[in-house]
């Protein structure tokens, strides 16, 4: 069975689709080392490169016992993360097919050692939080409100839908409810074999159906849960 590491605090709906879609749910614990918003974030915790997934140092045990049947290579970065940025953004690296996208002073010594053994291609920004900024579609599409990502992209040939507005996505504080921060695109959506999952309606994030029209071109199914808010858990990882 294929696992998908998701944010523990995701709501039933969203479980329960992911299981009818056959996958075995990791639910990734909130960490106190980071604020509440992205304290069991994936894409804070972990980045999967290839066929090996690189946990932070002190998610690495959780991890490693977890995936024990997995088939992928678990292994531990070199970096804790921590409260304030840049340090919460180590794992942050948003991979794009062959390519890793990131702000690559901040990024974890182990994963970037590990990018460059596997000759992924690099490209550097100036933003910590690519893989919050950046919601992948295939190899080469991808979505984000950050104008000077979709710029740098769009200069490497990558199909990039550029919002021009910030769309309403929900985080979660300490407690459960909704944080007065705005959640990211990234951290909203996560691909998971031809489909697309958007955590919660579209309809409440996506201005004259861009969003959708963009992802449907391509020839991907769009899995949405009707009527309930957006929320950024950190996206999710597929294995």
């Amino acid at each position: 069975m294929d696992y998908i590491i998701i944010d523990s605090r995701m709501r039933n709906k969203e479980k329960n689709m992911l299981k009818y879609l056959g996958y075995r749910l990791v639910p990734l614990k909130k960490s106190i080392n980071v604020y509440p918003e992205i304290s069991s974030h994936t894409d804070i915790f972990a980045v999967k490169i290839g066929h090996t997934l690189v946990c932070e140092k002190n998610t690495y045990e959780d991890m490693e016992f977890m995936l024990k049947d997995s088939e992928f290579d678990i292994i531990s970065g070199k970096d804790e993360v921590g409260m304030e940025y840049p340090e919460d953004v180590k794992y942050n690296v948003c991979m794009v097919g062959r390519y890793a996208i990131h702000n690559f002073k901040y990024t974890d010594k182990r994963v970037l050692k590990l990018l460059t053994d596997l000759n992924y291609e690099l490209i550097d920004v100036e933003q910590g939080y690519t893989n919050c900024s950046i919601a992948v579609v295939d190899d080469s599409s991808v979505i984000t409100t950050d104008k000077k990502i979709a710029e740098k992209l769009i200069a490497n040939n990558f199909s990039v839908l550029y919002l021009d507005y910030i769309p309403d996505i929900k985080l979660l504080d300490e407690y459960g409810n909704y944080s007065n921060m705005n959640g990211f695109i990234g951290g909203a959506m996560g691909k998971v074999d031809n489909n697309i999952i958007v955590f919660g309606d579209l309809c409440k994030i996506d201005r004259e159906n861009k969003i959708r029209e963009f992802i449907e071109s391509r020839n991907l199914k769009l899995i949405e849960f009707e009527d309930l808010d957006v929320i950024d858990y950190g996206g999710l990882i597929e294995l």
